[in-house]
């Protein structure tokens, strides 16, 4: 009991310490940094806090997704209990939700390094250097600059700046997972191997970064020989067994299609990715020296858990550091890493210093302590002042944002729009108004749509604009010049908007109409008048005959409503013929019916469904979202691991208390 109050002491002394520094994040609903990329995640707590039932098809974003390509939604599901269970605004609970994860990083580092070297005050100094110093402020010049100076605190300005609560939620539960495992691993209970697969699932369900970081460190913590029980081949079998378990747990969320949308969309959200020659020799470099340092350490009969942090240093900073010092992606979006390289680099130093500063005598190793202590209080005093200004809370109302999406739910219900910058990204923080564009781009599942938003935002010419966003049933476009009161200004020529019908202006932001004939999304027309060939954003002769059908008086007004997020109903008087254009993003989980009969329904040339109802006067056709072959066999699946795991902890449980019982009789 003594042994564990210290654990929960040096835990608690480290959770104090940073809650202590962003103490009025717990506390505030929304900062003054609007361009900060968590209203979109604010948005999505938001949205499951209103639909627990049906996270199937996701209709608020680029036109309609699949719910799991929104982002991994672990964090908003946190968000969105506190929400449901509480009543405090969406942005309150994203706050002290994401304000405890961060607090809670540096105790499970904490956790993990003392599960590895079996020293409490070394696995505690690892906690503190995590807590209040950057590394990569001393080592980059742009972060430093951007941060703040050298004693930045740059974790908290990741999540209170950029608004990466997400990564940072990812980055508190991967100690946790390579902790879980090292347990698992030793101990071989089936609890230990349950936790473990629940803990290494959790993290990729943060965010997509930090799966790749958690890849990174269990790769080196094998390589490290890790755990010291066991023969290394078994242990990597286990490993590679907890991770099909892991994944099995999660894969109706982290699909292989969600998989795929993600990876098809990553070069161009990661600033143009390429895996070009030299991408390819730098990635091969990086796993030769890897495995070269895995080999030397191991000749240097150094202590294992010293080996694993220095490895995962190795790779981290291989990514971090060889975007910003040499150019070069060891993967996707590298510089991010550099969080990861702070972790790794404190549990590095701490294990590495920490053999020499036990042979101390006693009274040197007290000064050394309370010499830390002094130098820790300016650091944790300049970081609270830092952390102060910038959680400084504002009046929502009074922005931009906020007053868009008032004005969208009480004059154009349910419209789509066109929202570009920050407006877009916060106005399902505040709305149900679904939008072309959105807050992931990489979860965008019609490849046509980036090409299109991008010719809308840089393009010039304002017919081809309004022929585009009628296309993609918007009802509405935002909009302003210089003098708007949006962040980011992504609309390069402001001029194409003049002429345009304003609904509602603020300043130098406005909402201007869209001119169509019917302001729904579903729309009678002949097979022959959808789009024949792939279109070319920057023109619109390939969609000319569709927009004349979209306009031509002569085809019935078909009537869209949806009855849930995955689920429509479309009423139309048609003919012989008729086919219905339905202008929500094609996917394969999308299902027809008329009558209670199956209709065929697919995909056309714009990414949007085509229903061919054959119908000959007053025609119903329900539309339905269930995700198709994929999401029946993943549920499956993620049920057999949740219930296989349960019976076999169950089964755990009971033989261990047998065993107790013949042992004691």
């Amino acid at each position: 009991m003594r042994d564990r109050a210290k654990t929960l002491g040096c835990a608690a002394v480290l959770f104090a310490l940073n809650a202590y520094v962003t103490l009025r994040l717990f506390h505030t609903d929304y900062t003054r940094h609007m361009g900060s990329i968590e209203a979109a995640y604010i948005g999505l707590a938001r949205y499951v806090s209103r639909h627990w039932n049906d996270l199937g098809w996701f209709p608020l974003w680029y036109g309609g997704i699949p719910y799991p390509d929104t982002y991994p939604p672990l964090l908003h599901w946190l968000c969105a209990l506190a929400i449901t269970v509480t009543g405090i605004s969406p942005g309150m609970a994203h706050h002290f939700v994401t304000a405890a994860l961060y607090s809670v990083g540096p105790a499970a580092l904490f956790w993990m390094a003392w599960r590895l070297c079996g020293d409490r005050a070394c696995a505690l100094a690892a906690g503190l250097g995590y807590s209040l110093l950057s590394p990569t402020c001393f080592l980059v010049k742009e972060v430093r600059s951007d941060a703040g100076g050298y004693f930045a605190a740059r974790r908290l300005d990741t999540l209170v700046v950029y608004g990466e609560g997400p990564h940072i939620a990812s980055m508190c539960l991967l100690p946790i997972a390579i902790g879980m495992l090292h347990l698992a691993l030793t101990k071989r209970k089936p609890w230990y191997w349950a936790g473990a697969a629940m803990s290494i699932a959790a993290v990729p369900m943060c965010n997509w970064l930090g799966g790749m970081a958690l890849a990174m460190g269990i790769s080196a913590y094998l390589l490290a020989g890790l755990p010291e029980k066991g023969r290394a081949l078994p242990n990597w079998i286990r490993t590679a067994g907890l991770g099909v378990w892991a994944y099995a747990l999660v894969v109706p969320w982290l699909s292989p299609s969600t998989i795929d949308v993600v990876r098809a969309n990553a070069p161009r959200v990661a600033h143009g990715f390429t895996s070009d020659v030299v991408q390819k020799v730098f990635v091969a470099s990086v796993a030769a020296c890897f495995l070269a340092m895995a080999w030397l350490l191991a000749r240097a009969r150094l202590p294992r858990h010293t080996r694993f942090a220095g490895l995962f240093l190795f790779v981290t900073a291989a990514s971090a550091l060889g975007r910003y010092w040499l150019g070069v992606s060891l993967v996707p979006q590298p510089e991010r890493y550099h969080l990861e390289m702070d972790m790794a680099f404190w549990v590095t130093a701490a294990f590495a210093i920490w053999t020499l500063a036990r042979r101390l005598p006693r009274k040197a190793s007290l000064a050394a302590a309370a010499t830390a202590a002094a130098v820790c209080i300016p650091i944790v005093i300049h970081q609270r002042r830092w952390a102060r200004e910038q959680e400084e809370p504002i009046d929502i109302r009074t922005t931009i944002e906020y007053k868009t999406a008032a004005w969208l739910d009480a004059h154009l219900p349910g419209g789509r729009v066109f929202a570009p910058g920050t407006i877009g990204f916060w106005l399902n923080a505040f709305s149900d108004t679904p939008q072309l564009t959105g807050g992931f781009d990489n979860g965008i599942l019609n490849p046509m749509l980036p090409h299109v938003i991008y010719q809308i935002y840089a393009g010039e010419k304002q017919q081809l604009a309004i022929e585009w966003l009628q296309a993609y049933g918007c009802d509405a476009m935002i909009g302003g010049g210089s003098d708007s009161a949006e962040v980011y200004h992504p609309i390069k020529h402001p001029e194409k908007l003049l002429g345009l019908r304003e609904l509602w202006r603020d300043g130098g932001d406005a909402i201007y109409d869209v001119p169509r004939r019917t302001r729904s999304l579903a729309h009678a027309m002949g097979p022959g008048e959808l789009v024949q060939v792939e279109p070319m954003a920057y023109e619109s002769k390939a969609i000319v005959a569709y927009l004349a059908a979209l306009e031509n008086p002569a085809y019935p007004p078909a009537e869209f409503r949806w009855r849930s997020p995955s689920a429509a109903t479309i009423d139309a008087n048609l003919e012989p013929g008729h086919i219905l254009s339905v202008q929500i993003s094609w996917d394969e989980g999308w299902k027809a019916s008329s009558g209670g009969r199956p209709v065929p329904v697919r995909g056309d040339k714009l990414g949007q469904v085509v229903i061919e109802p054959g119908c000959n006067g007053r025609c119903t056709v329900e539309l339905n979202y269930d995700g198709g072959a994929e999401a029946r066999w993943a549920s499956a699946i993620s049920m057999a691991a949740f219930g296989g795991g349960a019976a076999w902890v169950l089964v755990g449980v009971l033989w261990r208390r047998r065993s107790d019982s013949v042992r004691t009789n």
